[in-house]
């Protein structure tokens, strides 16, 4: 079977609009996408100090690098939160594909919406507009001694307990 050169154009033209939205999706949801380093995601582990059967939740997922990873490599329930809708669809696909659909959830939603009240391990990495919203939801809804940790952006009117890899520790009183 041959392949003409329309369909060789049309699946250029849907790659290019799938690469474009995967870049310019921050435009439509108001967050871009920037995937979190291993290196940056062990350093939030550690702060986070994570253990087996913990329950961690990633306000702003993306694609969910960070739940598959804590899931597969300490052992944890992982709650995603994304707006996008494709975000969550490939999550979700991820999940199943590697075998831990029971180990991770994935809500669309506003991350500014999500219940953080049962919160005892926040892990995020979004853009510096958030943060100050992000701050007052933690503040407001985490449990005392709750551990919230950033990649990248800091709390504007909190000081990091401590750092790693630009990975800032923030502890809820």
């Amino acid at each position: 079977m041959a392949v003409s050169n329309f369909d060789v154009g049309l699946l250029l033209f849907a790659l290019a609009g799938f690469l474009a939205y995967l870049f310019l999706s921050g435009l439509i949801w108001g967050a871009g996408y920037g995937p979190t380093p291993r290196r940056q995601l062990d350093a939030a582990a550690s702060l986070l100090e994570l253990k087996e059967g913990d329950t961690v939740y990633d306000l702003g997922c993306g694609f969910g690098r960070a739940l598959i990873y804590f899931a597969k490599r300490y052992h944890v329930i992982a709650i995603g939160v994304d707006i996008d809708p494709l975000h969550c669809f490939i999550t979700r696909w991820t999940a199943r594909r590697q075998g831990l659909s029971t180990d991770i959830t994935v809500t669309r939603g506003n991350l500014l919406d999500t219940d953080l009240r049962q919160a005892s391990k926040v892990f995020f990495f979004l853009t510096p507009l958030l943060m100050k919203r992000v701050q007052d939801k933690v503040a407001g809804e985490m449990p005392a001694g709750g551990r919230a940790v950033s990649v990248d952006h800091r709390f504007p009117d909190w000081q990091p307990v401590k750092s790693i890899e630009n990975v800032h520790l923030y502890l809820v009183r």
